[in-house]
């Protein structure tokens, strides 16, 4: 299941399933879908998804609001969900999504610069930020006494925020440090940009939402101006409030804050469609690395499509934990490997499956890709069993169910599912998607898009010449 950890730096390249589980890393947004291994038994029942009595409305400018009622303990959430990301962006301005999630809190009309976090930290609050390809998303979880407080600073800056030159300026040098620390110095972060170029052609999804240096250092004001104006309104915005609240309230306190900001034009959502891949994409990307890496990825279609959850399953048969099939293939019998594994990273429009492999240098890296294309051929071929279904199931629907233990959980997931399954009345299914899913599904699955015409392969190497040690050495 996916979790969504905020502001963290990229995972050490060396720890190599979070690495890469980071695709989506301004932010540190994390959408990729991986099961927790061993938090349910094959076979159990207890993994239902609990009814959520989600009340939602709309308020005139066009706002969404998620309200849920959660009474355990004394504090309430409050985030923003805006439906926008890196991928509406263009060549120009990449990295422009990711530098409002900092600028945001830079200073508004009422609200000096650092004084939105100052503030409610000052209350025994807390505030965050992350974005990713398809949204952008601010949170801010305060006592329930603070609850109009945290609407009152969220609604000033979604229209009133100070866009001034020095502050672009200073920001821009913030993102652009993030990206050479997280990305240009770190050789997974290199690679998971030159997979995304290689596997996308034509979708926005070719560069992630860390931006590119070359477009930050062009970004002006006017472009700032211009994204703010056509993205940030409450018509591209949802609203959810998550805790120790009643209807009635947040109610009248979205009305008093956000009903006075006036809706905006209807902006422009991405158009481009990545096209069929129709034949094997391969390129080899070498760096002064200790540990090189082979990633595959294909095609899938996009979160709200049926299929998706039965690609869960068959990542979590393959990836999830030391008893998956690949870590069994290429870890423990074979010896190729170091680690092995894969997820599912799903996206408002076409995701990917991965499947990764880190290994020594003395290990023949055509051996270790030949062990992988086995083992997705076994999944194509044959039917996984019974015991390996259940417990894929099982852990994808446990995991789901352990992310609604806070309000910060819950209110994320139904944000994502507004935006990226396009629906947040999704959310509902929850664990039900999983527990639905049957072997045949999962057959069907791979034997559709799990194909060598679908694959895009990368490997991570250091630069050739170099004396490799071992027996399997080439």
């Amino acid at each position: 299941m996916r979790r969504f950890p905020r502001r963290g730096a990229l995972s050490p390249w060396v720890v190599l399933s979070a690495a890469l589980a980071a695709l989506s890393f301004a932010g540190s947004a994390v959408r990729a879908k991986a099961a927790k291994p061993g938090v349910a038994k094959a076979g159990a029942k207890s993994s239902v998804a609990p009814k959520l009595d989600v009340k939602s409305w709309q308020l005139a400018n066009g706002l969404e609001v998620l309200f849920l009622a959660d009474h355990k303990a004394p504090v309430v959430t409050v985030q923003v969900f805006y439906h926008v990301g890196s991928k509406d962006e263009h060549v120009g301005i990449r990295g422009v999504a990711h530098m409002f999630e900092h600028m945001m809190f830079k200073g508004s009309l009422h609200v000096p610069p650092e004084e939105h976090a100052r503030m409610l930290k000052e209350v025994g609050g807390q505030t965050n930020a992350f974005t990713t390809e398809d949204l952008t998303a601010y949170h801010d979880t305060v006592p329930p006494s603070y609850l109009g407080f945290a609407m009152q600073l969220e609604a000033e800056r979604m229209r009133h925020l100070k866009l001034l030159p020095e502050t672009i300026d200073s920001e821009r040098k913030v993102v652009e440090e993030e990206k050479r620390l997280r990305v240009d110095n770190n050789p997974v972060g290199k690679a998971i940009e030159r997979f995304r170029l290689l596997a996308y052609t034509k979708h926005p999804y070719a560069w992630t939402a860390i931006g590119t240096i070359e477009d930050l250092e062009k970004v002006r004001p006017e472009d700032c101006q211009r994204f703010y104006d056509a993205y940030y309104q409450p018509n591209d915005a949802t609203l959810i409030v998550v805790g120790d609240a009643d209807e009635a309230e947040v109610r009248k306190l979205a009305e008093q804050h956000f009903g006075p900001v006036p809706r905006g034009a209807a902006p422009a959502r991405v158009k481009a469609v990545e096209p069929t891949q129709t034949e094997a994409r391969r390129d080899t990307l070498e760096l002064e690395v200790q540990v090189p890496v082979v990633v595959g990825g294909y095609h899938i279609p996009r979160a709200a499509d049926a299929d998706v959850p039965a690609l869960e399953v068959l990542a979590a048969v393959l990836s999830t934990g030391e008893s998956s099939r690949l870590h069994q293939r290429l870890v423990r019998k074979d010896r190729l490997a170091i680690a092995a594994g894969g997820l599912v990273q799903s996206m408002e429009d076409s995701g990917l499956f991965l499947a990764y492999a880190a290994y020594l240098p003395d290990r023949d890296p055509a051996k270790v890709q030949q062990a992988m294309s086995e083992e997705i051929a076994r999944a194509r071929e044959h039917a996984i069993s019974s015991v390996e279904l259940d417990q894929a199931k099982n852990q994808l629907a446990a995991a789901f169910i352990f992310g609604l233990q806070t309000v910060d959980g819950v209110a994320t997931e139904l944000g994502q599912y507004q935006y990226v399954f396009g629906d947040w009345r999704e959310f509902g299914k929850g664990a039900a998607r999983y527990l639905a899913v049957t072997a045949d599904d999962v057959t069907r699955v791979a034997r559709k898009y799990l194909v060598d015409t679908n694959l895009t392969l990368l490997t991570l190497r250091a630069p050739t010449g170099a004396p490799a040690k071992g027996k399997d050495a080439k």
